[in-house]
């Protein structure tokens, strides 16, 4: 979803410094440190040497016999002898390297060409190619935009022809033409993601803004890993511009971002010391004429401000509770010793960017997802077996005083190994395992029923109901040809208990099937439908 920043009234700034050790950019009305940054998306520099002409360099009286060496980032090529030509064109002599964008914005290229002589020609000839002093031809290479400076300027893609300059460096002079490119990978579509950590700050910490910036195809497991189904797909794209804006204390609104950088895939921001309330923050990538915006969202710093009446913590609040789906995490009490233990709340932090962030639909939406800690734990078990519930569920003792009104899920994050399941709008999970938290939150937030018969035996055990608008399972064919987003792959399928049902979603590869990922077109309807009802206060 596209939006345009509103900047209106005075635009008072916080006191944040921005420590942008890449750009060695300051904003000096910012208190903003930058923490260690880390390898982000690769572009293809890559380097092309087309002509070498001896103009001098050279003891040959029958040619002279060429070699060369590419030098990127620190990393050497060599290119072998070309004997007997004073003029050479070699159709072979080019050198690639890829390059975090992220971490090395700029590119560093030093060519050597040296021509061979043996027996009594009393070695080998070092070629003076420099137009400035030396001999070896040094260039630097800003990656994006892509030009070429240094010893030697031009544009990217186009041939450059350089010789030595008389000094009397080297052993002769030659002159190259070469030329140098950079492949910026252009995947279709855009997303943008923009986390806190901690997920759950307390007044003093420090806090930790990040905005990254992906294709339009990101699903689960592509950059966080799952421990469902691993596979891991670099999804990040190149924004011409990445913003963070804060809204640290009361105040107007900002009128200008906290930090801006450009030609990335991802930066971030550490709000220093933050005061108890609430501190609002929101995202925003940029590529050619489509922008991506989070919306502002909120983080609780420290208790809730109703913590007696309403004791669950905000810790990413987008929109009223009507306006939204709203998911509650909640610690489980054979593994955590409370929502303030650090190991759930690193946990909740994972399912929070890598499930419901970590896939494109979600992403898509998160302007109306809320997400909330809840002050006490629940329990999640396995079932007692054959004919048995799948797990057993319990919820927090004041689950349906203070929360059961208006949570649209309550997800209880275990490490326990067994099979989860979700019922009463409760669900549980491994925390690890980010496809089954969004395939739970199928059946807990919007009322999905499995689609799947399980590999083992074919065993057709799920949840199996048709559930009323948008269902994603029919009770009968006649149905799902009428009334499924994709009637022709409409199919059926008998489960346990001898019952027929219908679909027409593809198998496995779907939210609520085996491989749990993507959703498909019976699901979207569904989701959609539930979506669209929260944001006409519904929720």
């Amino acid at each position: 979803m596209s939006r345009t920043l509103d900047r209106s009234g005075s635009g008072r700034r916080r006191k944040v410094t921005a420590l942008l050790a890449l750009l060695g950019l300051v904003l000096p009305t910012q208190s903003v440190s930058a923490p260690m940054a880390w390898a982000g998306h690769t572009v293809k520099l890559r380097v092309v040497i087309e002509k070498v002409v001896q103009k001098g360099c050279t003891d040959s009286t029958d040619g002279s016999d060429f070699y060369a060496r590419i030098t990127i980032n620190g990393k050497d090529f060599d290119f072998g002898e070309i004997t007997d030509q004073d003029e050479i064109s070699p159709t072979d002599w080019k050198a690639e390297w890829d390059i975090p964008v992220d971490v090395q914005p700029t590119g560093t290229v030093q060519i050597l060409v040296a021509e061979s002589d043996g027996g009594l020609n009393f070695g080998d000839d070092v070629c003076d190619i420099s137009p400035a002093d030396g001999t070896d031809l040094d260039l630097t290479v800003p990656l994006i935009p892509c030009s070429v400076t240094g010893e030697a300027t031009t544009a990217c893609g186009q041939t450059k022809t350089v010789r030595g300059n008389d000094d009397g460096e080297g052993d002769g002079d030659a002159s190259i033409s070469f030329r140098v490119e950079v492949d910026v990978p252009d995947a279709p579509g855009l997303a943008v993601r923009c986390t806190h950590s901690p997920l759950w700050p307390q007044p003093g910490d420090d806090v930790t803004i990040t905005v990254e910036s992906f294709d339009g195809a990101m699903q689960v497991g592509d950059m966080d890993p799952d421990a469902g189904a691993p596979r891991v797909v670099d999804r990040r794209k190149i924004a011409d511009k990445l913003e963070i804006w804060v809204q640290d204390q009361p105040g107007p609104t900002p009128d200008a971002p906290d930090l801006v950088l450009s030609n990335r895939t991802l930066g971030d921001i550490v709000v220093h010391d933050v005061p108890a309330g609430d501190l609002e923050y929101g995202c925003v990538v940029r590529k050619g004429a489509d922008n991506r915006f989070t919306g502002w969202r909120k983080t609780r710093v420290g208790a809730p401000a109703q913590s007696a009446t309403d004791p669950a913590v905000p810790v990413i609040f987008t929109g009223a509770r009507a306006n939204s789906i709203d998911v509650v995490l909640i610690a489980d009490t054979d593994n955590y010793s409370g929502p303030k233990d650090p190991a759930f709340l690193s946990a909740a932090a994972g399912v929070v960017k890598g499930a419901y962030f970590g896939q494109n639909y979600f992403l898509n939406q998160q302007q109306h997802l809320n997400f909330w800690i809840a002050d006490q734990r629940g329990d999640a078990d396995p079932g007692g077996g054959t004919g048995g519930p799948i797990c057993v569920l319990t919820r927090p003792s004041n689950w349906a005083t203070r929360y059961a009104t208006w949570a649209d899920a309550g997800g209880i994050l275990h490490t326990d190994n067994f099979r989860d399941c979700a019922n009463n709008g409760l669900f549980s999970t491994e925390p690890t395992f980010l496809s089954t938290v969004l395939h739970e939150t199928g059946h807990a937030a919007f009322g999905l029923a499995d689609e799947y018969c399980r590999e083992s035996g074919n065993i057709c055990d799920g949840g199996y109901f048709e559930n009323r608008p948008f269902p994603n399972l029919f009770d009968t064919l006649a149905e799902c040809q009428a009334e499924a987003p994709n009637a022709a792959a409409c199919r059926s399928f008998t489960d346990i208990n001898s019952r027929t049902w219908s679909l027409s979603d593809p198998s496995p590869n779907d939210l609520m099937n085996v491989d749990q990922r993507p959703p498909q077109g019976a699901d979207i309807a569904r989701m959609d439908w539930k979506f669209n009802n929260c944001i006409t206060g519904l929720c």
